[in-house]
């Protein structure tokens, strides 16, 4: 699989590279405090951009809404931001590449699929917790998008959950995991971790860590089957057909 770029991180800015003042030679004192204001600023509208449209909704949030959030006036807001649309896709984009790239290195360094499903687990948890609102707002708003911008985040979307196919294929094949379809199981640890970002705070009872190992161990149970499970986590492939099983929804 071909590495892909580095995410860029709300602010427009690459989390591996430098930021635009970094690059500034030591003289260029003025052009650094214009640089960091207009940055500053960008990152005023994209926060408050996100918190609006993550509470409101993209379609009930207008450009005033976003300007009073952001303590800007409407004529300067859309030098920061293009149009409203603009905005949302940056925020899906942002919100999809904090998956695909640790999740594209979790493939290439990790050959065995069990503990490949633990980290990628980990990691759509730990993702949904830590950025709430940017993962409600990209598992929301895809209808809000143009035609041509939704096909764009769609094949993100459909890159990122072919990873857990493989990994699941994958698992099956090798005799550690006991699921009828593969991409139905996908859906249903997704939509599950997916849940997090909107019940989780870090003032309630379990820790981050402890939700994504709980969740972890969920995803164990499911992908074992009835009578795999200890194959799953013990290291002794049972190898078999495989098998039908149905499973209960469980409401926290």
């Amino acid at each position: 699989m071909p590495t892909r770029s580095p995410p860029t991180s709300l602010g427009g800015r690459s989390i591996d590279t430098l930021s635009p003042m970094d690059v500034l030679q030591p003289e260029d004192g003025a052009k650094k405090s214009e640089v960091a204001a207009d940055t500053r600023s960008a990152e005023r509208v994209e926060a408050a951009a996100l918190r609006l449209f993550a509470v409101h909704g993209f379609e009930a949030t207008g450009i005033r809404q976003i300007a009073q959030e952001a303590g800007l006036s409407v004529a300067s807001l859309y030098h920061y931001m293009g149009s409203k649309e603009d905005l949302l896709d940056r925020l899906m984009r942002a919100s999809m590449e904090h998956l695909l790239v640790p999740a594209a290195d979790i493939l290439q360094s990790t050959p065995d699929p069990r503990e490949r499903i633990v980290r990628l687990v980990d990691l759509h948890v730990q993702k949904h917790a830590k950025e709430r609102l940017l993962s409600v707002v990209a598992d929301t708003e895809l209808r809000s998008l143009s035609p041509a911008r939704r096909l764009e985040l769609v094949a993100m979307r459909d890159e990122y959950e072919a990873m857990w196919q493989e990994t699941i294929a994958e698992g099956v094949r090798e005799g550690y995991f006991r699921v009828a379809d593969v991409k139905m199981a996908v859906v249903a640890v997704l939509e599950m971790c997916t849940g997090v970002a909107h019940w989780y705070s870090p003032a309630g009872r379990l820790t981050l860590d402890e939700i994504s190992r709980a969740f972890v161990d969920m995803t164990v149970s499911l992908l074992a089957g009835p009578a795999d499970r200890r194959a799953a986590s013990d290291g002794k492939p049972r190898r078999h057909g495989v098998g039908a099983r149905t499973s209960k929804g469980v409401r926290r």
